[in-house]
């Protein structure tokens, strides 16, 4: 069994809004890259995006940026 804990953060993207939904891992066996991910689904346009980050701030700026085009780099 997994403890999630969820951290939203609404970022505007042009003018679009949007929710980003990010879970931190405080307990349990799931194996991630990093204690905070953010999980973008496919659209049309982009596949299916997983970003890992240190800190929830850290992968909502990760989020934004690559909703905005921009490649994230973690």
């Amino acid at each position: 069994m997994c403890i999630l804990k969820e951290h939203r953060y609404v970022v505007h993207v042009g003018t679009v809004k949007h929710v980003l939904r990010i879970e931190e891992l405080v307990f349990g066996p799931a194996v991630w890259r990093d204690k905070f991910r953010l999980q973008i689904p496919a659209d049309p346009n982009s596949q299916a995006t997983t970003i890992y980050g240190a800190s929830a701030e850290e992968v909502a700026k990760l989020g934004a940026d690559f909703l905005g085009g921009r490649t994230p780099k973690n």
